[in-house]
């Protein structure tokens, strides 16, 4: 049964992540999911958040992609749901008004002050000490020389450093030359990223150093493994 209490005290709600056409019929997973039980993101909750965050940033992304490129209404009805569903983990995992930089450590959108944040949202994250220093690299662009989503602390999923890989995926979208191709590069990716995501949320539901954390992932993990079950079958319908 789902823990209405905690879901909202993470910021997930049913009624946004019970999305009818993502939460009522069950599908086989045709992806396996794989996660190595004894990596950091298995167990440290900074490394979990920092894995999970990227991926939902990426997700996000290239699902707004997909609404602007796609006319296939399986992929943009999918793509809707990736946004909500994601956007609802991303506002549980990441405070308002903090970004995450490309070495995982969550820094204060506000400048040019230090700050120290006694974490919002009350779940999961441990304290954050945050300097001027790297917030500016941060605000407004680019850190490190790896492109940030966006970075608009309004917009949930655009907070992040989403790091080459995930870069290299958006890539791979803009690049596609035709919607046909668009649309099964992204259902690929999409029924892989969920695959690594709900082994991520496993491996952490285990092994995970934190209680409310592992209790948090678990809440999570039936709309993950649904969300993957779709994506997988969208793979296998397109040709992925």
């Amino acid at each position: 049964m789902i823990n209405a209490k905690l879901l909202a005290a993470v910021g997930l709600t049913v009624a946004v992540l019970s999305t009818p056409a993502l939460a009522q019929e069950p599908l086989a997973v045709r992806v396996a999911p794989q996660y190595d039980g004894n990596s950091p993101a298995a167990r440290d909750t900074s490394a979990f958040r920092s894995a999970a965050l990227k991926s939902d940033a990426v997700s996000i992304e290239s699902s707004r992609i997909a609404l602007e490129r796609s006319r296939n209404p399986n992929v943009r009805n999918y793509a809707q749901h990736v946004i909500a569903e994601r956007e609802a983990t991303t506002k549980a995992l990441l405070p308002e008004g903090t970004s995450l930089t490309a070495g995982g450590t969550v820094v204060s959108d506000s400048q040019p002050f230090e700050t120290r944040l006694d974490n919002p949202v009350g779940v999961i994250l441990a304290p954050v000490t945050i300097s001027a220093g790297i917030a500016q690299k941060v605000v407004g662009g680019v850190l490190g020389g790896v492109g940030l989503v966006d970075n608009s602390p309004g917009e949930p999923g655009r907070r992040v450093a989403i790091g080459p890989e995930g870069q290299a995926r958006i890539d791979a979208l803009k690049n596609a030359r035709s919607a046909r191709e668009f649309d099964r590069t992204y259902a690929l990716q999409q029924a892989r990223s969920d695959a690594r995501t709900l082994g991520l949320y496993e491996a952490y539901a285990r092994n995970g150093d934190s209680a409310q954390g592992r209790e948090f992932a678990n809440q999570a993990l039936p709309y993950i493994a649904n969300q993957h079950g779709h994506s997988a079958v969208l793979a296998d319908r397109l040709g992925g």
